[in-house]
């Protein structure tokens, strides 16, 4: 009888019980005292016995679909799998072809029908055995990440063996700097990539390799036995926060037996800040997830082996609504100048819109005037918060004293209603002046509880005014001390630029995003809203907003 020997090990069972060379001794003595003759065999090293797909199994299949072996012949049945269901399914497919599995230890063989119910206590078992195994793992992996322990550090990172530290390797993490900054100038995932192997920078793979001695899938792109960088690498460490010191563990939850992949909600990740030291700052960090959603948002996509302009996808014609095209004149003194002017009119002439003409430069030196402009509020209500501040701090003892005055009147009402009760239940025949004198007690306790919260709200309202004014001037300082506007800061700052052309005259609105927007508008003594600030128009001839601001 011709047989086939399989044999498996997993990562979490006895190596020395169940080591492949010891299994495959079972197997062959088995086959020689019984008068097999084998055919071939097929293993699996470090492979869970809970799925099907493996190149054992496969081999297996294989030479079932050609007729070649009468029997398998494993161990026991848990090689074979853990899985009950397709354990049982796989065990059918070869009873349809007529081919028997044989579990030497057990002494079990599929084709003796008084065995079936053996078969299926095994299986069920089996399957337990396994997913009680997988719940300890996922548990133990799971306290790990509660901790905050790094299994695996990415790119730009080294998990020392010995003090189990995350150290930073100096030379790829001058390479996540280089993909941060060139992201902020411009340049989009496929631009990045592209530089990058053309200067032969050093890939992850590369120091998977050199590093951490692992293997690269074959599938790496490769060409004159280089690894690439490709666009997906590049948007994977540009949106992986660990470079900015946090880690943020079970994000992800994967189930192998049923193939499933699903997103945690961020509301039940476990967050650690500052669990390793950073590679990028905060501040560049937050400016390219800002950039990473705007663009996204905007739909900008640079052109063929060029950076992305610096006003595409937050530049509109007001008049037709179409976006504003980027386009590079060569000038005749030597250099480029970028311009924009309207895509309607770009594509279809002057019959369906006008140019809607403007500098890049020029832009840019409205843009900047904004911001002073918006610095120069934003400071002013801020000086005006904090006098505020100040004032309710010199009469917080007045006013705690007015507040106890309160207390105690609405405690004396409270009596007084209590009383009045008493009244209303003996003489009942007045009970509607009763009601009269209670519902005027009432009104006079909300009155006092509403200056209450008033005289609280007030102070409080101040100082979250005030705490929230904070990070954005500070920002804005730190914008108008560099004396121009990077890509990053434009997007952050500006949330749309509207062109507007009539009568030969060129108008250009701009609309602020709603972080930089709140500090043009004006609000009473009390921090309440009074005036939203809305100016923020130029108007010129087209003449001179290509010639100057």
């Amino acid at each position: 009888m011709r047989a086939w020997l399989y044999y498996r090990l997993s990562r979490d069972e006895d190596k020395e019980l169940n080591s492949l060379t010891n299994q495959k001794n079972i197997l062959v003595e088995y086959a020689e005292n019984n008068g097999y003759t084998v055919i071939g065999e097929s293993f699996d090293d470090n492979v869970s016995g809970m799925h099907f797909d493996r190149d054992g199994i496969e081999k297996i299949c294989e030479a079932v679909e050609q007729n070649q072996i009468d029997a398998v012949i494993v161990k026991d049945l848990s090689r074979l799998g853990r899985h009950r269901t397709q354990t049982a399914v796989f065990i059918d497919y070869l009873k349809k072809h007529d081919v028997r599995v044989i579990s030497v230890t057990e002494n079990i063989d599929t084709s003796n029908e008084n065995d079936d119910l053996v078969i299926g206590m095994k299986q069920i078992i089996n399957d337990m055995y396994a997913k009680d195994a997988s719940r300890k793992i996922r548990s133990t992996y799971r306290q790990k990440q509660k901790e905050g322990i790094v299994i695996i550090p990415p790119f730009g990172y080294f998990k020392d063996k010995n003090t189990r530290q995350v150290v930073i390797v100096e030379e790829a993490a001058d390479t996540v700097r280089l993909i941060f900054k060139l992201y902020l100038d411009g340049y989009g995932f496929k631009q990045i990539a592209k530089k990058l192997n053309a200067d032969g920078v050093h890939t992850p793979a590369y120091y998977q390799q050199t590093l951490l001695g692992k293997n690269v899938p074959h599938t790496w792109p490769q060409i004159s036995k280089q690894q690439l960088w490709i666009s997906t690498t590049i948007k994977r460490i540009l949106e992986n926060e660990f470079y900015a010191g946090t880690l943020i563990c079970h994000k992800t939850r994967t189930d192998k037996i049923n193939k499933t992949f699903r997103f945690i909600p961020p509301e039940e990740q476990y967050r650690h800040e500052n669990a390793v030291p950073a590679i990028i700052d905060r501040e560049t960090w937050q400016q390219a997830q800002f950039l990473l959603q705007k663009r996204v948002k905007d739909r900008v996509r640079a052109a063929p082996g060029q950076k992305i302009h610096r006003y595409t996808g937050i530049i509109e014609c007001a008049d037709c609504h179409s976006v504003c095209t980027a386009r590079t004149r060569k000038l005749p003194q030597g250099g480029r100048r970028v311009e924009y002017i309207c895509n309607t009119y770009h594509r279809y002439g002057k019959e369906y819109c006008t140019t809607h003409l403007i500098r890049e430069e020029v832009l840019d030196d409205l843009v900047y005037k904004e911001l002073l402009r918006v610095k120069k509020m934003a400071h002013a209500n801020w000086e005006a918060i904090d006098a505020l501040a100040k004032d309710w701090a010199a009469q917080k003892f007045n006013a705690e004293r007015q507040i106890d005055r309160l207390q105690e009147r609405i405690s004396v009402l409270k009596n007084e209603v209590e009383q009045i009760l008493m009244e209303r239940i003996r003489d009942k025949a007045h009970a509607d002046i009763y009601d009269v004198m209670l519902q005027k007690r009432d009104e006079a306790i909300q009155s006092a509880e509403q200056q209450i919260n008033e005289y609280r709200d007030a102070q409080a309202s101040i100082e979250a005014r005030k705490e929230s004014m904070r990070p954005g001037i500070d920002l804005l300082d730190a914008i108008t001390s560099e004396g121009s506007v990077s890509d990053a800061h434009l997007r952050m700052f500006v949330n749309k630029v509207y062109l507007h052309e009539q009568d030969g005259k060129l108008s250009v609105e701009f609309v602020l995003n709603a972080d930089f927007q709140t500090h043009l508008d004006l609000y009473d003594q009390n921090g309440e809203l009074t005036d939203v600030c809305n100016d923020l128009g130029y108007y010129f001839s087209k003449a001179s907003a290509n010639a100057s601001a």
